[in-house]
């Protein structure tokens, strides 16, 4: 797939992403994970689908709110990874999680993946 000028690559169509569930999304070699939820208004996160603590996938995994931010609890050991900047609720932020950058462009949902 061809980025676009910003360097954001076409991921899905914003109706495509489930409410309140997690997503999986191959983009080149890359397993994007989306997260659809709703608190003030509707918010997509990205993030590595493979978990930085153990590889564990998380795609499926539960979707929780843990004071007050939306976290995605990883099915392997439990760890919850805040959505908006990936930084593990235990630990006090030991684990970091990639996270991707998203953009809606009218009906679709882009990522800028990084290197």
């Amino acid at each position: 797939p061809e980025p676009d000028e910003n360097g954001f690559y076409f991921a899905c169509n914003f109706a495509d992403l489930p409410m309140n569930e997690s997503t999986k999304v191959k983009i080149g070699s890359k397993q994007v994970v989306f997260f659809k939820v709703k608190t003030d208004k509707t918010h997509v996160y990205a993030m590595a689908n493979s978990c930085v603590h153990q590889g564990t996938p998380l795609a499926g995994a539960p979707i929780e709110e843990v004071d007050g931010r939306m976290c995605v609890k990883c099915p392997g050991h439990g760890i919850q990874y805040d959505l908006a900047n990936g930084k593990s609720v235990q630990e006090n932020g030991y684990y970091v999680q990639r996270v991707y950058q998203v953009k809606k462009k009218q009906k679709e949902i882009w990522v800028k993946l990084g290197k």
